[in-house]
């Protein structure tokens, strides 16, 4: 039946363009990487799936051989990161990340989308930390290692404001789920 389609319509925007758009009713719902509890005021977060951090190289990278990629190891290399301005939480958690080496990420690069970001690594410009899902993007362009020790998992989720939701967004949660 008609009246039973949800109609669906997929956006790429940054952390902070999601946030905007929940908070102005320009968004009804987002699949996104869980944010700081701060972040997210008046709105809940509905975890679907974790998935474990991983380092993010060109195949030809000299840490692609091993096993996984000690933090140490690292946090020498030249770190191809998300854009700041769009993704200030992805800046927060590397800082906290690395804080256990009482060393700063030093950032070489900041992009502002997933693909941009997969070009600079595959280019060989530097790694990337990022949640090994990223793999079902990248495909054999990068190869990805966990980083040890294995810091929490990334939470990917739904993100909506806290008021009654409508029965579309029930049935799309339902079927995310």
């Amino acid at each position: 039946r008609s009246s039973d389609l949800v109609k669906v319509a997929l956006h790429d925007l940054s952390s902070e363009e999601l946030l905007h758009g929940l908070r102005e009713r320009k968004l009804s719902i987002a699949l996104t990487v869980s944010d700081p509890q701060q972040r997210l005021r008046g709105l809940q977060f509905i975890p679907l799936r974790k998935y474990a951090v991983c380092v993010a190289l060109s195949p030809a990278h000299p840490l692609a051989l091993g096993k996984h990629v000690r933090l140490g190891q690292a946090a020498g290399e030249r770190l191809i990161a998300y854009s700041r301005g769009e993704y200030p939480e992805y800046h927060e958690w590397l800082d906290t990340l690395f804080a256990a080496q009482k060393v700063r990420p030093q950032v070489s690069e900041e992009h502002a989308s997933v693909t941009s970001l997969i070009a600079a690594i595959e280019a060989g410009r530097g790694i990337a930390i990022v949640p090994e899902c990223l793999s079902c993007l990248a495909g054999p362009r990068l190869t990805l290692k966990p980083l040890h020790p294995a810091p929490a998992p990334l939470h990917v989720g739904i993100l909506h404001r806290r008021e009654k939701l409508t029965a579309q967004e029930m049935s799309f949660i339902a079927a995310a789920q």
